[in-house]
């Protein structure tokens, strides 16, 4: 009988902590390769907050979440982004929101891209009017 109580207890412990640890993280939704962003033609980009990017890219806008705060994304130099290995085979300089993508400044660490979000004119709008700072474009994607 004391293992049975053992038992119960271990198993109301497990499921206390995964509680406690949070909710699992959220799914990628990488988008339609047709719809991801190219690195190659950004003609304008917003840095919103530590953790957000938003990018005009042609007659196309997105909206850039990275996994942890970026705080000095928006110190000038401008930002880079690196594609993933599986994107640049079908895909070359584009950002889909898929694992291993980043944001690069010069002088440090890279950003984990958590997510790449394709949005319309008025919201693109209304998130950069929260702007900390924006640039004319970056010089495209690193290979």
């Amino acid at each position: 009988m004391n293992a049975r109580y053992l038992t119960a207890t271990c198993l109301l412990l497990v499921s206390v902590a995964a509680h406690a640890a949070g909710a699992p993280p959220q799914a990628r939704q990488e988008l339609p390769v047709n719809d991801c962003m190219r690195t190659d033609r950004i003609s304008n980009y917003t840095v919103v907050d530590d953790r957000t990017l938003t990018v005009a890219n042609g007659p196309n806008f997105y909206k850039i979440t990275t996994t942890v705060a970026c705080p000095r994304m928006d110190i000038g130099g401008g930002v880079r982004f690196k594609s993933s290995e599986n994107i640049k085979a079908v895909q070359p300089m584009a950002i889909c929101g898929s694992i291993n993508e980043q944001i690069i400044r010069r002088d440090d660490p890279p950003c984990a891209i958590q997510s790449v979000e394709k949005i319309d004119k008025a919201t693109y709008q209304q998130l950069n009017k929260k702007h900390r700072t924006s640039g004319p474009g970056t010089s495209g994607g690193v290979h």
